[in-house]
C-alpha cells in the first residue's frame, strides 16, 4: 500500500528545517526576481504536475494519488494571500498534507520562491465562479473529518498499487507478477480490521522476503485506522 517510491524520496529529501523562519521570507524583495525568472524555475519544479498553464495536468500529475491543484482557476486562487502561496510552495504536504504536494524550501531560496510565487499569479485566468471547496473548507474538513483524512492517506499511499477505487488496478500494479489485492472486495473489506493492517504493514505477520508490497514503519499506524475506515466504503460502493 505504497505510493511510487521516486516521490518518497522526494519527500524525504526536503521535509528538512526551513533556514531562517518565515519571517525572512517577506523581508525586501530583490528588484531582479520576477515573473520571467519565476517561469524558470516553475518549469523546473512544478510543471511536471501542475501543467504548462497551471491546470494540473502535468505528465506526474496524478503521482500522489490526490489530484493536482489547478492554478489557473483565478476564482480559487483570489483566496490565497501571498503568504499562503509562499508557505504553500515552501512546505507543501508537510504544512497542508490533504495537499499531497512536496516543498520545495530546501531546494529554492526565499528569492526563487517568491519569484515563482509572482509567476503563479500570471496563470490565474477568469473560469467563472468557484465550483470547488474553497481552501478554507479543503482544510477544515481533513482537519474535522476522520473520513476526509483517510481518503487522502489511502489516495497518497496505496492507490499506486491498489487503485483509486480499491480495485488492484494502480497504475504500479502493471509491472507487478502478482495483482495487488482487490481492498473494494467486499469479502475483503469484511475481513480487514486497524489491526490486521497495521501488523501487516509493519510485516510482524509476515517475512519481509516474502511480500510484495513494501514495509511501514511504525510511525504510520496513527494513519491506518483513517485509512481503514476510507477503504470499508470502497466496498459498499462496489
Amino acid at each position: 500500500m505504497k505510493q511510487f517510491s521516486g516521490y518518497k524520496r522526494l519527500l524525504a529529501a526536503i521535509l528538512l528545517a526551513f533556514p531562517g523562519g518565515f519571517s525572512a521570507a517577506f523581508a525586501a524583495e530583490d528588484p531582479d526576481s520576477g515573473p520571467a525568472d519565476g517561469k524558470n524555475i516553475y518549469n523546473r519544479f512544478c510543471i511536471y504536475c501542475h501543467g504548462e498553464k497551471g491546470e494540473g495536468d502535468g505528465p506526474a500529475g496524478s503521482l500522489s494519488g490526490v489530484d493536482t491543484g489547478d492554478l489557473s482557476n483565478k476564482a480559487y486562487m483570489s483566496l490565497l494571500s501571498d503568504r499562503d502561496l509562499y508557505e504553500r510552495i515552501a512546505w507543501g504536504e508537510e504544512k497542508y498534507p490533504y495537499l499531497q504536494m512536496p516543498g520545495w524550501r530546501t531546494s529554492l531560496s526565499e528569492d526563487e520562491i517568491r519569484a515563482v510565487m509572482k509567476y503563479v499569479r500570471t496563470l490565474a485566468v477568469d473560469k467563472g465562479p468557484l465550483t470547488t471547496p474553497s481552501p478554507k473548507e479543503r482544510e477544515q474538513k481533513f482537519n474535522t473529518d476522520p473520513l476526509e483524512r483517510g481518503r487522502i492517506y489511502y489516495l497518497h499511499y496505496c492507490s499506486g498499487c491498489h487503485g483509486k477505487s480499491g480495485h488492484g488496478d494502480g497504475d504500479a500494479a502493471k509491472n507487478m507478477a502478482t495483482t495487488p489485492v482487490a481492498l473494494s472486495s467486499p469479502g475483503m473489506a469484511a475481513t480487514i480490521t486497524a489491526k490486521s493492517v497495521n501488523d501487516y504493514l509493519t510485516a510482524r505477520k509476515q517475512r519481509k522476503e516474502t511480500r510484495n508490497m513494501p514495509v511501514f514503519e511504525d510511525d504510520f499506524k496513527d494513519k491506518v485506522d483513517e485509512i481503514v475506515l476510507y477503504i470499508k466504503t470502497l466496498a459498499k460502493t462496489e
